[in-house]
């Protein structure tokens, strides 16, 4: 029989190459769950004719531009299938806490933004107009996991803007000055800009005021009305504004005293 210390050690022994084994297989799996294309896990794994798992949104933008597998370079037709069983064993593993890392950290980062993309989504669809803002602003930026789409901004900030929403009708309103998702149309995006202001949208005040203190956007160039609206930026009853632009509005002011 092996003196104590003997089998102590070679116990310590075995177990280090089980978890050697372990962490090898684990590093194994984690490649074979990989999306080849992003590097990183999928939220939305498919599976594609190619039998390889993708991402969703990077293959089916790989597929728009040429049909062939990213792979293996072959030619390959657009079905994809859902990989539920690929998307329950990350779970799973991220869960139990089997992987771990960069790409899991920015895999549950990408999911809780989905999950609030898609939770917005349905109380936009159900005509929650603030719901309606907060979407068209994330694809006016290209926030949220969203891809940057400025006719779906323009869709809606107009939803929102006809639910009665102040803050959408100023960002409404820059769609016509701007010309995101729709064609230029000053007037109208100045008239919008002076109804947000109107319903009390600090933001809508502030832009106008920035307007007419640099003849921006087809406005005049007038201290006197640049005056008026940067005044009211405090007194607006939305606070849609951020502490910037109030900072931007007040030294204006005290700049630019009344006469």
């Amino acid at each position: 029989m092996p003196p104590k210390r003997g089998r102590e050690a070679a116990e310590a022994e075995d177990e280090t190459v089980q978890l050697r084994r372990h962490k090898s297989a684990t590093e194994e799996a984690f490649a074979e769950l990989v999306c080849p294309i992003t590097w990183s896990l999928p939220v939305d794994p498919v599976t594609a004719e190619d039998g390889n798992v993708y991402e969703r949104s990077a293959i089916e933008e790989w597929l728009e531009k040429q049909h062939k597998s990213p792979v293996t370079n072959l030619a390959m037709g657009t079905k994809l299938l859902p990989a539920l069983r690929v998307k329950n064993m990350i779970r799973a593993m991220v869960s139990s806490g089997a992987l771990t890392g960069d790409k899991v950290d920015a895999w549950k980062l990408k999911l809780e933004e989905e999950e609030k993309v898609a939770e917005v989504r349905r109380k936009a669809e159900a005509g929650d107009g603030v719901a309606m803002y907060i979407l068209g602003a994330w694809y006016k930026l290209g926030q949220k996991g969203l891809a940057k789409d400025d006719a779906k901004a323009f869709e809606w900030f107009e939803k929102s803007h006809e639910a009665g929403d102040s803050c959408a009708t100023a960002g409404f309103s820059m769609c016509y000055l701007e010309g995101i998702g729709v064609p230029k149309c000053l007037a109208r995006g100045a008239t919008l800009m002076s109804e947000a202001a109107g319903r009390g949208s600090k933001n809508a005040c502030y832009l106008m005021g920035n307007a007419y203190a640099g003849g921006l956007c087809g406005f005049p160039e007038d201290e006197k009305m640049a005056r008026r609206y940067y005044s009211m930026v405090a007194s607006a009853s939305i606070d849609d504004c951020s502490d910037f632009a109030k900072g931007g509005a007040a030294t204006w002011l005290r700049e630019h005293p009344a006469a």
